[in-house]
C-alpha cells in the first residue's frame, strides 16, 4: 500500500508535464477530440515545438493536502531568531505575459512516437524560433498510420534507453521532457503536433535577509556582464565577513531520476548530499567605484536545480564564521520547516529572515545589546544599526508641564515642496512630502527640550537635524525592526524595505479619500518589550510623522497609529493633536 501511495503522488508530482497533457496541436488538429474512430491511411506528422520557463509554485503547503505556507520561528539562542518560510518565487512572473516561447537558442530534440509500448517512429533535429533542422538522415516528419498514439520529446540532458528515460540532478536545470498520450492522427494529407516543453527539475533557492542588522558592506570590483555591469562588495569589517554552509545530511538530495514510459512510474536509483560554503556578499546594479560604502540587507547563499520529489526540508544551513555588532553568529542552524516535495519546472525560494536582538542608545554615545554593555544608561532603542539611527524610550512634550497632545502646525497651509500627493507616491517615494516642523511650533519646542534631556544625560549629539520626527516610511521601518511587521519585496540595496503592498487595492489617483491601508499585524509584544525592559513607555496611539500629504485641496499630515496588535494609517489636519516620538540620528 506504501508503494502504491508513493507512485500516485509522484506521478502527481514529478514532471507534471508529462501526464495529463490535453491535446494543444497546431493547424486543423486544434479541434480533435476523444473517441475519433482511426482510419486507413498514412499521415506525415510534424512538429512544433516552444519551450516554457520556470514557474512560480503556487502551493507551498507541508504535504500535497490543500494548505497555507508555513512560517516558522526559529530561535537560534544568544538573541538572535530567524524566521523562516517556503514561498513561490515571482522573480518570473513575466511569464504570465507569454506563456509559452519561442527557442531561443538553437537545441536539439529527439521526438518518438508510441503504439501499446512499440515504437512506430522517430526524428531528431534542431529548433531554432520556429525553424526545425533534422539530422543528417532524419526526416522533418514521422509517417504514420490513421490510429492514437503517444508521443515522448525531450533534448540531450535527457538519456533514453528504450522506453526508459533518466535525468541526473546535473542536469535538471536544462533537461526537458514531454510526454502527449492518446493523440488522435487522421487529418489528410498532413498533421501538427505541438509540444510545451518544461524543465524536468525544480529551481530551488534560499534567499537570506538581515531584518535589523543592516551591514556596512565596501564595493571590491565589478563586473561588466554584456548589456549591463554589477557590482560586488563585501562586508567592510573582516569580522562581519558571514560564513555559512547550505548542505543537507548524506544520502538525502535525489542525484537520479528514471521515468519508465511503459509503466508510467519513477525510481531513484541514487542520492547524494548537498555541501556548499558561502560567504555573505553584496551586489548592485550598476558600476560603483571600489572602495564604496554601500549596506548589505540581503544575499542568495544558495540556488540550484532540483529533481522532482526532492524535499524543501532536508537543506539547512549553519553559520562557521562570524559576527554582527559584537554579536556572534557562528554554530547557529536554520532548517526549512515545510516538507515539500518540488514539482518540475516549478521554482521555490526558501527565505531566512535573520533578527538580532535589541540594541539601544546609550548616554555615553555607544551602541549595542545589554549583555555587552552593563552599567551603561539607555537613550533610546536602536531601529537601524547600518544608519545610526534610534527612536527614543518616551514620547516628549514642549514642557514638562504640558499635558495631551500637541499640533503639528497653527496653520493647514502647505508646508513641503513635494507632499505625497496618493498612496502610491507615499509608499514608494522615500523622501516624498518631506517637511520640517515650524521652529516656533510645539513640536519643534519638544524636540529641543528632548535634545536637552540628552545632553543632561551624558549625550551631545553634533549632526545637524540629529533629533527629528521621523517620516512615514521610517515609523515602518521600526515596526520591521522591533516587531517584525512585513517589509514585503526586495526594495532597494539602500532601502531594502518595500511597502507597496500597502497601497489600498481600491486607491485613488489622486488624493487619500475613499482608502483604508491594509497594515498586517505586528508582534507587539516585542515590539513593547523593546521599550519597557529598560523602563521606556510603547508608542501608543497616533503620532506625527513629517511626511505631508496633499488631499485634492487639503494639506494634510499623516500620523502612524499604534493600536492594538497593528498599526493604524492617518492624515490629520496641521492643527489636530497627535504625540511625538523622535528619532535620534547619532
Amino acid at each position: 500500500m506504501k508503494n502504491n501511495i508513493f507512485k500516485a503522488s509522484l506521478s502527481t508530482l514529478v514532471l507534471s508535464i508529462v501526464t495529463g497533457f490535453a491535446f494543444s496541436g497546431c493547424s486543423n488538429s486544434e479541434d480533435l477530440a476523444d473517441g475519433v474512430t482511426p482510419q486507413d491511411g498514412m499521415e506525415r506528422v510534424s512538429f512544433k515545438i516552444s519551450e516554457k520557463d520556470f514557474e512560480p509554485a503556487e502551493e507551498v503547503a507541508g504535504t500535497r493536502a490543500a494548505a497555507q505556507p508555513q512560517t516558522e520561528l526559529q530561535d537560534l539562542g544568544d538573541g538572535w531568531q530567524a524566521e523562516v518560510s517556503l514561498v513561490p518565487d515571482t522573480s518570473h512572473r513575466e511569464e504570465a505575459k507569454a506563456k509559452t516561447r519561442s527557442i531561443y537558442t538553437p537545441t536539439h530534440y529527439t521526438i518518438q512516437a508510441y503504439q501499446g509500448g512499440v515504437l512506430k517512429g522517430q526524428t531528431k533535429g534542431t529548433f531554432n524560433g520556429s525553424t526545425f533542422t533534422p539530422d543528417a538522415g532524419e526526416l522533418e516528419s514521422i509517417s504514420l498510420p490513421h490510429g492514437t498514439y503517444d508521443f515522448v520529446c525531450f533534448n540531450d540532458k535527457v538519456t533514453a534507453n528504450g522506453t526508459q528515460f533518466t535525468v541526473n540532478r546535473t542536469d535538471a536545470g536544462t533537461a526537458r521532457f514531454t510526454i502527449k498520450r492518446s493523440v488522435v492522427i487522421n487529418q489528410d494529407p498532413k498533421q501538427y503536433v505541438a509540444f510545451e516543453m518544461k524543465h524536468a527539475g525544480a529551481l530551488v533557492s534560499l534567499k537570506f535577509d538581515l531584518v535589523n542588522c543592516g551591514l556596512k558592506g565596501v564595493i571590491t570590483h565589478n563586473v561588466n556582464q554584456g548589456f549591463a555591469t554589477t557590482a560586488y562588495g563585501e562586508a567592510a569589517n573582516p569580522a562581519e565577513r558571514l560564513k555559512c554552509m547550505v548542505e543537507t545530511d548524506p544520502n538525502k538530495i535525489l542525484k537520479t531520476m528514471v521515468y519508465d514510459f511503459s509503466a508510467d512510474s519513477y525510481t531513484y536509483p541514487a542520492k547524494e548530499q548537498i555541501s556548499k560554503s558561502h560567504t555573505l556578499t553584496c551586489g548592485q546594479g550598476g558600476y560603483a567605484s571600489p572602495g564604496t560604502n554601500v549596506p548589505i540587507y540581503s544575499n542568495t547563499p544558495y540556488s540550484d536545480y532540483w529533481l522532482p520529489g526532492t524535499d524543501c526540508a532536508d537543506l539547512k544551513l549553519t553559520f562557521t564564521f562570524g559576527e554582527i555588532y559584537g554579536r556572534s553568529i557562528v554554530g547557529k542552524t536554520i532548517t526549512v520547516p515545510t516538507h515539500k516535495l518540488v514539482e518540475a519546472n516549478k521554482s521555490y525560494t526558501i527565505v531566512v529572515k535573520l533578527i538580532m536582538g535589541y540594541m539601544y542608545l546609550y548616554s555615553d554615545g555607544t551602541a549595542g545589546p545589554r549583555d555587552k554593555n552593563p552599567g551603561k544608561t539607555p537613550v533610546g532603542v536602536v531601529v537601524n544599526p547600518y544608519d545610526h539611527t534610534a527612536v527614543a524610550l518616551q514620547d516628549v512634550k514642549p514642557n514638562s508641564w504640558w499635558s495631551g497632545n500637541i499640533n503639528w502646525a497653527s496653520s493647514t497651509a502647505q508646508q513641503s515642496s513635494s507632499p505625497a500627493v496618493n498612496y502610491t507616491d507615499l509608499f514608494t517615494n522615500y523622501n516624498s512630502g518631506g517637511c520640517k516642523p515650524e521652529s516656533s511650533s510645539p513640536v519643534q519646542q519638544a524636540l529641543d527640550n528632548y535634545r536637552n534631556y540628552l545632553a543632561s544625560q551624558g549625550l551631545t549629539l553634533s549632526i545637524p537635524g540629529s533629533v527629528y520626527v521621523p517620516n512615514v516610511r521610517e515609523f515602518l521601518d521600526m515596526g520591521v525592526s522591533l516587531g517584525k511587521l512585513p517589509a514585503r519585496g526586495e526594495g532597494s540595496i539602500h532601502y531594502p524595505t518595500d511597502y507597496t503592498y500597502l497601497i489600498p487595492s481600491n486607491a485613488p489617483t489622486t488624493g487619500f479619500t475613499g482608502a483604508n491601508v491594509p497594515f498586517p499585524s505586528m508582534d507587539m509584544t516585542r515590539f513593547n518589550k523593546a521599550f519597557t525592559d529598560v523602563g521606556g513607555t510603547a508608542p501608543m496611539g497616533p503620532y506625527w510623522t513629517s511626511t505631508e500629504c496633499k488631499d485634492h485641496s487639503d494639506y494634510n499630515q499623516a500620523t502612524i497609529g499604534f493600536i492594538g496588535s497593528t498599526c493604524d494609517f492617518r492624515l490629520l489636519p496641521k492643527n489636530s493633536s497627535a504625540s511625538v516620538r523622535p528619532f535620534i540620528h547619532y
